[in-house]
């Protein structure tokens, strides 16, 4: 009979919120329960200050957050620790804010655009869609309509297409992953790599 150590090793596999769009969930949630700070959402993320810092400042420059209190550094056992800065959102907007580093709000990508209109047509073609996001490429339109209706989120044909799954709020994306296949054994060897392209 073997018996089992006390500690057992157990791989967990956890969704931790990252990029801009997990930073502003992250903020979203705080921002219901009152005023926020970096160092709150780093602890939700496990991203360093800086990453965080550098989104939180630029919602600051957009007007987007606003500091509702400084709280003044203070040495504690013989160390400094950092002033706090606390936030709250003056705008909240669904969807993560795109913006530059200098706090101005970038517009939507050409892909928000095009799902956007989709859910609002009944019935679509490419020629319809490239009409209302003019600033979406014709051959952009043409390859987003393709995968998503090998992906089964619109049927029709080119001429009319419609959308038969409305995933929700955020455009779905195109991804590219890269994977190492062993031939001999017929299998995928080690982790895929994911990314995202442009169609």
């Amino acid at each position: 009979m073997s018996v089992r150590g006390i500690v057992d090793m157990v791989q967990i596999s956890i969704d931790v919120p990252r990029g801009e769009a997990g930073y502003w969930s992250i903020i979203r949630d705080l921002d219901v329960g009152g005023p926020w700070t970096v160092r709150q959402i780093c602890d939700r993320t496990n991203v360093s200050t800086s990453l965080v810092g550098r989104y939180v400042r630029r919602l600051k420059l957009a007007g987007i957050a606003q500091i509702v209190e400084t709280r003044t550094a203070c040495n504690v056992g013989g160390g400094n620790l950092p002033a706090a800065v606390i936030y709250r959102l003056a705008k909240r907007p669904l969807l993560a804010p795109r913006i530059s580093p200098d706090g101005k709000v970038r517009p939507e990508l050409g892909i928000e655009q095009l799902w956007r209109a989709m859910k609002m047509a009944k019935v679509f073609s490419p020629a319809d869609l490239a009409e209302h996001c003019p600033d979406v490429a014709p051959g952009t339109v043409k390859a987003y309509l393709q995968a998503l209706s090998a992906a089964g989120i619109v049927a029709g044909t080119p001429a009319a297409y419609r959308l038969v799954r409305n995933l929700g709020l955020q455009a779905p994306k195109i991804l590219a992953t890269k994977l190492v296949y062993d031939p001999n054994k017929k299998v995928v060897v080690g982790p895929s790599i994911t990314f995202e392209v442009k169609p």
